[in-house]
């Protein structure tokens, strides 16, 4: 076995741990240890995806399958970040996330701008394809940006900020990953690679909306994420 076996074994299996505890932190209840738990590990099998990208990518993958992992690894990065800090401090850490949004965002627009005057994208698909990572990168530029502008303050959002802004990026993050699971399970396409942001964004605002109707609770004795 050699090591570009290894490492789409590797990321195939940190891809798997993430869509099942990404099921499981959106499924159960938000403040108590369990989701805790079960945010930390998504966000650390998250990063083996993102690293794993990188291997592959090295070795021959495509610049758009990295960038979609970075987006990914990115969103969830930053999600879990806003769970932990609920002090609101800003630091390198939230400087380091902003870049990586940057590069995500201004990478995906290039990708997006070659397929579109180069007349191809990957797996040979037609030029329309553009589309697909012209999205990601809209989506990615605007928390970028939110995300920016959060912490323009010197302080990092927090109470019910925090967690409302950790549910999106956490969502958004989980979007990306559904929509690379599809690919491999089912195939390329705008369609295929477009249809879990048009699923998943309204389960985010329907999420958002239970925490600011109080149908979702956050503890009172805690607010972890």
């Amino acid at each position: 076995m050699d090591i570009g076996q290894v490492s789409l074994l590797l990321h195939i299996a940190f891809g798997s741990i993430a869509l099942i505890t990404a099921a499981l932190a959106f499924l159960t209840e938000k403040g108590p240890k369990f989701h805790a738990k079960v945010g930390r590990i998504y966000a650390l099998a998250m990063t083996g995806v993102g690293l794993t990208a990188v291997a592959l990518w090295w070795l021959g993958s495509s610049s758009f399958l990295l960038l979609i992992a970075f987006f990914s690894t990115y969103m969830v990065l930053v999600g879990w970040r806003l769970g932990q800090n609920r002090k609101g401090s800003v630091n390198i850490v939230d400087q380091t996330l902003v870049g990586m949004g940057t590069i995500g965002t201004l990478g995906l627009l290039f990708i997006s701008a070659d397929i579109a005057f180069g007349g191809a994208g990957p797996w040979d698909e037609e030029a329309s394809f553009a589309l697909v990572p012209l999205v990601f990168s809209l989506i990615c530029g605007f928390l970028t940006y939110f995300q920016r502008l959060s912490l323009k303050s010197g302080v990092a959002p927090r109470g019910k900020e925090r967690i409302r802004l950790h549910g999106i990026f956490m969502g958004a993050g989980t979007i990306s990953t559904v929509t690379a699971f599809s690919l491999t399970a089912i195939g390329g396409g705008v369609v295929i690679w477009l249809l879990p942001t048009f699923i998943g964004t309204p389960l985010i605002i329907y999420n958002l909306g239970g925490l600011r109707s109080g149908r979702v609770q956050i503890p009172s004795n805690s607010e972890s994420a």
